[in-house]
């Protein structure tokens, strides 16, 4: 569906969004969010860090790559101010939980003017990265916020139960589609994998909340049963993977694991996820998912457990299986389903294809929207 400009009665508004990490799912969400409100006629900058991992797709919004932990860039900082005395945001749309107290920072750098309101997606309040000083900084900050989208449910009963931090004014905004753009934007890259083998795919960043040891020994089990059953887990490591690749070794599964622990291209990801099955997201403890989203918008059903808000998400028996966590039986068993049922992905396939629908940009991108206008208004 073509996005819709707004009408001459609504004016268009200026939307500085904030990401501070140039790479992964967070900004890849930004990118996503700035993209639809750019095509809708309104004025979008981003502001993230140095070495943005989309700038070339960054089409119908302006990035300012200023943001270095490491060092500072008087240059780009430079470049920063001016481009916000010309762009005078009304709202500031801070994204990702990661490190709340750099968001709380630049909060207080960057709303000088008392009439830019300031909006947050926290997305991640348990993050790999946590430390004890964040959970206070995020408070402070969810309390400065004139609206806040969480990604689901449970992030918000989270904030309001753990947190004893009732946020007023919330929207609930499930992830959407984050790769929507790869399908459109370039050219799939086939992973190298026997074309007779049934690929489960893995994918996400490898660390010890992700139950990978778990789906190697689900796998173990499932490889007497089904031998043409391939499994890849692909993404950047956050754990010491020696472990997860002597699992591999001890089972005799070498040659139908690939263990990919780093990054790959766009043009690589967009390749495991055509050729995949079935994804299978083993988490054991977590926030949100982004990968559940890619997989519907592949139209490919999921084996989850349920953590992580997967319960919103996935349908049981009709996007995909749910499974309780760290229970590779019950792993083992969902994805023998998938692999050996060919009624049951008969049966998903409608309701996968409305997933694919419900998880488009064009809700999230409108509730946004009329958050922007409403508090706008408010404020008058």
């Amino acid at each position: 569906m073509s996005e819709q400009a707004p009408s001459m009665a609504m004016d268009p508004i200026r939307v500085l969004l904030v990401s501070p990490a140039p790479r992964a799912g967070t900004v890849q969400y930004a990118h996503n969010l700035a993209s639809h409100l750019g095509r809708r006629g309104h004025r979008v900058s981003l502001l993230t860090g140095v070495g943005y991992e989309l700038s070339a797709y960054a089409r119908d919004y302006t990035v300012i790559e200023a943001i270095d932990r490491f060092r500072p860039r008087p240059a780009r900082l430079w470049q920063l101010w001016r481009h916000l005395r010309a762009l005078r945001p009304q709202i500031i749309h801070y994204q990702g939980g990661q490190h709340p107290d750099m968001l709380l920072l630049l909060d207080t750098l960057l709303r000088r003017r008392r009439e830019t309101l300031a909006v947050y997606t926290p997305q991640e309040l348990h993050s790999n990265t946590r430390r004890a000083h964040h959970d206070a900084a995020a408070r402070r900050l969810l309390a400065r916020m004139r609206h806040v989208f969480y990604n689901s449910e449970d992030n918000r009963a989270f904030v309001d139960e753990s947190w004893k931090l009732d946020v007023e004014h919330s929207s609930v905004i499930p992830v959407p589609d984050l790769m929507e753009f790869v399908r459109s934007d370039l050219r799939a890259e086939a992973p190298s994998i026997p074309g007779d083998r049934r690929l489960l795919l893995c994918f996400g960043l490898i660390e010890p909340r992700k139950g990978i040891g778990t789906l190697l020994e689900a796998f173990a089990l499932l490889h007497h049963r089904c031998p043409d059953a391939h499994l890849a887990v692909v993404g950047k490591a956050l754990m010491d993977t020696a472990p997860l690749q002597a699992a591999i070794e001890h089972h005799g599964m070498a040659s139908h694991v690939d263990l990919v622990p780093h990054y790959v291209s766009f043009e690589r990801m967009a390749g495991y996820f055509e050729r995949a099955e079935c994804v299978v997201l083993p988490y054991e403890s977590g926030w949100n998912s982004g990968v559940i989203p890619v997989a519907h918008g592949y139209r490919q059903p999921v084996v989850a457990t349920t953590v992580a808000g997967a319960g919103e998400v996935v349908r049981d028996g009709e996007t995909g299986l749910l499974v309780p966590p760290a229970n590779p039986q019950a792993l083992a068993a969902a994805l023998q389903r998938m692999l050996a049922e060919p009624a049951l992905r008969e049966a998903m396939r409608p309701h996968l294809e409305q997933a694919a629908h419900d998880c488009a940009w064009q809700r999230a991108v409108d509730i946004t929207e009329s958050v922007y206008r409403q508090i706008l208004a408010a404020r008058r």
